[in-house]
């Protein structure tokens, strides 16, 4: 019998795909294949799927095995981490046709190396924390039209990108996701990303964002994930943070100079699901103002000067899974404030008051939640 064209088609487009010549089952299921734009294609000759170089392949083979590979064995992530590599090492992306994550995160890359990024077009993910770059560096990434997450961080000293290397990341405007932790990132910085409306996830620990920073954030209307921990933020300030309708994330840890009342601006944002007030200087009636965030999952008050009578407030977080309250003034008398939270999974009561046997009381009323009483370092 007599195959026709159209089979014949179907079985080469089987076998085609970014094997590089490997052998063996692929990861995962293939990705289901993007919708068709435009016209109908119509002409006589298939399409053949572009494969990745064997050569560029098997030199980051030889470098990392953090690779990750699609359905069809393209290889789609190469994590770098813990590798000993140059900029150099970076050539071989070049052969790799739908890489889209990239993770360089405390290597030995510099600028020169981020040249050679800024010509690998199908970029959506790039690691480059505690990598020793620079303003001038940054300025290569403008040509990477899909990416969508871009982390920075300076805590090792490597990384210099200032307010004026933000500039150049205001061409990026895909981006979600933009950490710049550890930086001497301010206001006047933040003002350059105006353009990036479409922003959900931004994080600024230990920079120089103050109260005029936040004002600034306004600009970021879809917003879900702020991490301003160690930084110079103060009660006032926090009421810039009432017009951020959509976020769920809020990292305030190690910002000393919060007080109870700056936590009233917190009241009406309903959305927040999870709150880090580790190391603030807030107590029971900073944590009043909490009460009404009823859809709160994630809530460290860690190092506080919560007590008993501040458990209260906790009451109607009826989806808690995860409450810390290490190295507070709470104990045995207040836990049964507590019962009400079913949801709870973990529950952190270490250098506290509490006693084995105010935990086993409570376990009576929450069978399902792990309470850690033991102070263990490093958690």
């Amino acid at each position: 019998m007599r195959l026709s064209w159209t089979k014949c088609v179907g079985g080469l487009l089987l076998v085609a795909g970014c094997q590089s010549g490997e052998t063996g089952a692929p990861d995962k299921a293939p990705e289901p294949a993007p919708a068709a734009t435009g016209e109908t294609q119509t002409s006589a000759e298939p399409s053949v799927a572009k494969t990745d170089d064997a050569q560029a392949v098997a030199a980051l083979e030889a470098l990392t095995k953090g690779l990750k590979r699609d359905g069809e064995g393209c290889v789609i992530e190469v994590d770098f981490r813990g590798a000993t590599i140059d900029d150099g090492a970076l050539a071989h992306l070049s052969g790799l046709q739908r890489v889209r994550s990239v993770v360089l995160a405390e290597t030995g890359i510099t600028d020169t190396g981020l040249k050679t990024l800024g010509a690998v077009p199908t970029l959506q993910s790039l690691d480059l924390r505690e990598c020793k770059i620079t303003n001038a560096g940054i300025a290569h990434l403008t040509s990477l039209a899909n990416l969508r997450t871009l982390r920075l961080a300076g805590k090792n000293g490597a990384t210099t990108v200032d307010d004026d290397g933000l500039a150049a990341l205001a061409k990026l405007t895909k981006l979600k996701v933009l950490a710049l932790d550890f930086l001497w990132v301010s206001e006047k910085g933040l003002a350059e990303l105006s353009g990036l409306k479409d922003l959900e996830e931004l994080y600024l620990a230990q920079t120089l964002i103050d109260d005029q920073s936040l004002a600034v954030l306004a600009q970021f209307p879809h917003l879900k994930k702020l991490r301003i921990s160690k930084t110079q933020v103060t009660s006032e300030g926090l009421a810039h943070l009432a017009k951020l309708a959509e976020l769920e994330d809020l990292d305030l840890s190690e910002c000393t100079q919060l007080e109870d009342s700056g936590l009233a601006h917190l009241a009406g944002m309903k959305t927040l699901a999870r709150l880090n007030l580790w190391r603030v200087p807030i107590g029971d009636a900073g944590v009043a103002h909490l009460a009404g965030l009823t859809n709160m999952q994630w809530l460290n008050v860690d190092n506080t000067m919560m007590t008993d009578a501040g458990l209260e407030s906790l009451k109607g977080m009826t989806q808690l899974t995860f409450l810390h309250l290490g190295s507070t003034a709470v104990s045995d008398a207040g836990m049964h404030q507590l019962e009400s939270l079913t949801a709870l999974k973990d529950l952190k009561v270490t250098r506290t008051a509490v006693t084995a046997a105010g935990v086993e009381q409570l376990k009576k009323k929450l069978p399902n939640t792990e309470i850690q009483l033991q102070y263990i370092p490093g958690e």
